[in-house]
């Protein structure tokens, strides 16, 4: 980096755009539930855990993440993730996840169906 003089120079706002990426990619691949510790968030973005709250209120305020902080148990609830631009591993990811759901909602047709037959028996 000592080579590229602009890297130098820009150093800080790189890191800080790393981070946030860090951020959104862990709660993009979370499954059972987002809601994320200031310490998971700490080791993933390998932030100190005091500057965890600033890098949550940056991505809020960027719109780059929606979701609630939960100052007093210090975790995040992320409700939602800026789509972005996502190579073959995201994209098989969420194919799962889809996968996962469509089954669930087969399950969950097929019960409402049985007690449905159930009453008007």
């Amino acid at each position: 980096m000592i080579q590229q003089p602009v890297l130098v120079a820009h150093r800080e706002l790189i890191r800080q755009k790393i981070t946030i990426l860090a951020l959104m990619e862990l709660a993009f691949t979370r499954t059972a539930g987002r809601t994320i510790t200031f310490a998971e968030i700490s080791e993933t973005c390998r932030l100190p855990e005091s500057e965890v709250e600033f890098l949550l209120m940056r991505a809020l305020s960027l719109k780059l993440i929606s979701g609630t902080i939960d100052g007093v148990d210090r975790c995040i609830t992320i409700t939602r993730v800026q789509p972005r631009v996502l190579g073959r591993d995201p994209i098989r990811l969420m194919a799962e996840r889809l996968d996962e759901w469509s089954a669930e909602v087969n399950e969950t047709l097929l019960l409402v169906q049985s007690k449905t037959t159930e009453l008007n028996s």
